[in-house]
Parts: structure tokens; sequence; C-alpha cells
């Protein structure tokens, strides 16, 4: 295991594939594990409060974490809801399954979320609002023919940062349940 400092707030982990062989658990428990063992192992000042985690396969079977302190004061202030920073609502679906579409009126998406209500979906579900541009947004954990059929545009990656720091909450967890009942 290898730390590298970017900068007081962003560090680089590089791990081997023996290295990653040796955590066990689920993810936020083998987070917690490296970055532990990388303060330990590098002798680093510790990394505390909420952090940004963007993990790369390596060519050699390990990988690259690039690991960045959020500050605690990004709070936003949502209708309806108490005082929260807009990761904690997008927690509920994790990176690697997260599959963004977009919408041009709230009529599309809460039709959306309405056919998937009648084919049983379960999986996580968030939206969004970006009321500059008018577009709204839903996150679900895998791609769905019935988003295309209510006009809605698969997004790119990407996309989700873009929601992060634009984007209004509308409903932060079961927004598929949720929204197909007002349908």
């Amino acid at each position: 295991m290898e730390l590298i400092v970017i900068s007081e707030s962003k560090f680089k982990l590089m791990l081997t594939s023996s290295d990653m062989a040796s955590y066990t658990g689920n993810t936020k428990e083998i987070l917690r594990e490296i970055i532990n063992d990388a303060q330990v192992k590098c002798g680093h000042a510790p990394i505390s409060g909420r952090v940004f985690v963007q993990m790369y396969p390596s060519r050699e079977g390990g990988c690259e974490l690039f690991i960045t302190m959020l500050e605690s004061h990004n709070n936003i202030s949502v209708r309806g809801c108490e005082e929260r920073s807009l990761a904690e609502y997008k927690k509920y679906i994790p990176q690697e399954r997260r599959i963004i579409y977009s919408f041009p009126q709230m009529k599309h998406l809460l039709g959306c979320c309405f056919g998937l209500t009648q084919v049983g979906y379960s999986g996580t579900s968030a939206a969004f609002v970006d009321r500059g541009r008018h577009n709204y947004y839903l996150m679900i954990d895998n791609e769905t023919h019935i988003a295309t059929e209510n006009l809605g545009s698969l997004c790119p990656g990407y996309t989700y940062y873009y929601i992060n720091e634009h984007c209004d909450v509308i409903c932060g967890d079961n927004a598929t349940e949720k929204l197909g009942r007002l349908a």
C-alpha cells in the first residue's frame, strides 16, 4: 500500500491485488479499514469526517483510491426536510450501480416511477430537480426501458456530479414508490 498526499484534503492510495485480497466485508467497512491501515502504515495524520472516494482499477489487479475530505458546511436546506447534505440523500445508491435518467417534465418522471412500481421495481431510487434548467433526474440501480418510454434519457455517469452541485432533492429514498403514487 502506498499513500501519496496531493493536498491537505486529498490523498491517493495505491493498493496491490494482494493488499485488496486482505479486506473483506461490505464496502463501507472495507473503505474504513483501508483508510485506517493507510494512516497507520504510512504515518499520516487522521483522515476524518465525511469523505468522497473515487476508485479506479489498476492494470496489475489492484486499485487506486482518491480520497477527498469534504467540508462539513456543504449542507443545503430542502423544503420539508431538516438540513442535510445531498451526499446523505445520494448514499442510498452505490456509485457502481448508479443509473441516471433525465426527464424534460415532472409528468414524465412521475410516469416512469409509476411504471416501475407496476412492474414491481424494488431497487433503490432517488429523484432530483434542476430548477434552473427545468430538468428532472431519477437515480436507480439498473437500466430500464420504462424510463425511455416516458421520454427519459440515459445520462452519462458524470451527471451525478452535476446533480450534486446544481440540483435539489425531490425524494431522497424510495422515489419510485413515493412518486409513482402521484402519477
